[in-house]
């Protein structure tokens, strides 16, 4: 950007110096073309420093691209202060841009300066011609700011043109997959669900050893499940984590969803009947077309998708629906709200057990320099985790009623976390933090084969990236085809555990990361 701005400055400027055009050109140049490469890399600089990413078109630009009014409000309120804080920096920093400026025009008139010669022009025409040549690069074209937002939403929009026509072509397709190979080999009834969190970080869970009591259900129940211990997401934003867990794509193949057959085609090819079951928006871009190809699909948030306190305990009426269905296969996807920012809005009232608590964690965190802000946030997180152990193990309750005698999973997991106050001072997404990517994963069946302690432990341990997890599931649908790869699921006794990735960096568990 700096390499552009002074190309735009030096040969744009410089020739318009040179011709002696009208000092208004001059000032158009500089008090718009400068100012607008000046609040671009404002707002990637926040969203580098605050979120650790930039733009780019499957994390932040979707999450831009498909909000709505409420969801945006609800942004602000949720970072209220850390966006104070930069728009402080951003206005003293101008303030102190344009206070040098004004002063550089006073020394800039009271200079008596000659006539452009044919040396000054040459060099601006020559400086012209390489910022035109700058734009060949694709690297430097795409970070013009009057080009970059344009173009991101150029290529959002062709991703789900290319989604809408995908889902056509492979629904024709439909009728006789063939080359897609696929064959059930379970029982005559099954029942698999898939549950996906939103938001949930296995550190502020009991479960998972965290101090404070969040998993009571969970806890209670804790030898029914297996508890993966080592799971991460692909992506620190929902809609890239999903594109690669219900789909062939992967974090080295991200646009194989385009050209390859999600779960939900392979299931309805494999003769399960598909039920998408919602908290969030209907018409949420990519999410909001794969829930269109269920069978069957309710969604209960008829609000303002993220932006509604819609409880996820509102989701147990449609979800005894697709239980109680007569169909002998049967593939359930629940999408929960879970703990997503604000957290206060995801429970109701009665959940509200660790307000101003007073504990080891509340401790820790003070010695650890959090914020009262940041302090408060995680009691109100956990109070979200604490709703959610509720809403899950409830759902996990009405499946086990529900299927007593009849194959039956369930699988939970989160599409990613959140940083809470672990790592810094900071609530909400994060690219830059373990916590935006560490994930609990779990899975119920009632017709669970006893293991010794040794081999349960093992499999719980196996370190595992979710943007395999379409591999796991088809496993427990017990589908055979040609886009099932033993190797990438976690139950398979073939699992082979692969190098994983955190915003582009080698993952290891325990080490500190830090921002691409």
């Amino acid at each position: 950007m700096s390499v552009l701005l002074a190309a735009l400055l030096l040969g744009i400027g410089g020739v318009l110096h040179a011709w002696r055009c009208r000092a208004a050109s001059i000032t158009v140049l500089l008090r718009i073309v400068v100012p607008l490469f000046y609040l671009d890399a404002a707002i990637k600089g926040f969203l580098r420093g605050y979120f650790g990413m930039r733009p780019n078109p499957n994390a932040v630009l979707q999450a831009m691209f498909a909000t709505d009014q409420a969801e945006t409000a609800e942004f602000f309120v949720h970072n209220g202060a850390a966006l104070a804080q930069a728009a402080g920096w951003f206005v003293l920093l101008t303030a102190a841009v344009l206070l040098a400026d004004r002063q550089l025009q006073r020394w800039q008139l009271a200079r008596a300066t000659a006539a452009p010669g044919r040396v000054q022009k040459g060099v601006a025409v020559l400086l012209a011609v390489f910022l035109v040549l700058l734009h060949v690069n694709t690297t430097m074209r795409r970070e013009n700011p009057a080009l970059f937002w344009p173009l991101r939403y150029q290529q959002y929009s062709a991703q789900l043109a290319a989604m809408k026509s995908m889902q056509h072509a492979l629904t024709a397709a439909m009728a006789a997959p063939r080359d897609w190979n696929v064959r059930y080999a379970g029982e005559d009834a099954r029942t698999v669900i898939l549950v996906i969190g939103e938001s949930t970080n296995r550190a502020s869970m009991s479960l998972y050893g965290y101090p404070r009591a969040t998993t009571p259900q969970l806890d209670a129940m804790r030898s029914k499940l297996l508890v993966f211990n080592d799971v991460i997401s692909p992506a620190s934003s929902t809609v890239e984590s999903m594109m690669t867990m219900l789909t062939p794509a992967d974090i080295g193949n991200p646009d194989a969803w385009m050209a390859k057959p999600n779960l939900l085609m392979l299931a309805e090819a494999a003769g399960y009947k598909t039920f998408w079951v919602s908290n969030q928006a209907r018409n949420d871009g990519w999410i909001g077309l794969l829930a269109g190809q269920a069978d069957e699909s309710d969604f209960i948030n008829y609000g303002t998708g993220r932006g509604e306190n819609n409880f996820d305990a509102n989701l147990f009426q449609p979800f005894a629906h697709a239980l109680a269905d007569a169909a002998p296969k049967k593939l359930i996807v629940v999408h929960l709200l879970g703990a997503h920012p604000s957290y206060d809005m995801r429970y109701p009232h009665r959940f509200s057990y660790f307000d101003n608590k007073q504990d080891a964690v509340s401790a820790q965190m003070a010695s650890q320099g959090r914020s009262a802000w940041i302090r408060t946030q995680r009691d109100e997180y956990d109070n979200a985790i604490r709703y959610g152990d509720y809403v899950l193990g409830s759902l996990i309750g009405m499946a086990d009623k529900a299927k007593s005698g009849r194959a039956a999973s369930l699988l939970f997991v989160s599409d990613h976390g959140q940083e809470v106050g672990y790592s810094r001072n900071h609530a909400g997404h994060s690219a830059s933090d373990k916590s935006g990517y560490e994930i609990p994963m779990l899975i119920w069946n009632n017709q669970q084969a006893p293991q010794s302690t040794a081999a349960r432990a093992a499999l719980e341990s196996r370190p595992y990236q979710t943007d395999k997890l379409d591999a796991t599931v088809l496993g427990l649908l017990k589908i055979e085809t040609r886009y099932y790869a033993a190797h990438d699921d976690i139950l398979s006794s073939t699992f082979l555990p692969v190098q994983r990735f955190m915003n582009g960096l080698q993952y290891q568990r325990g080490a500190p990361v830090l921002a691409r």
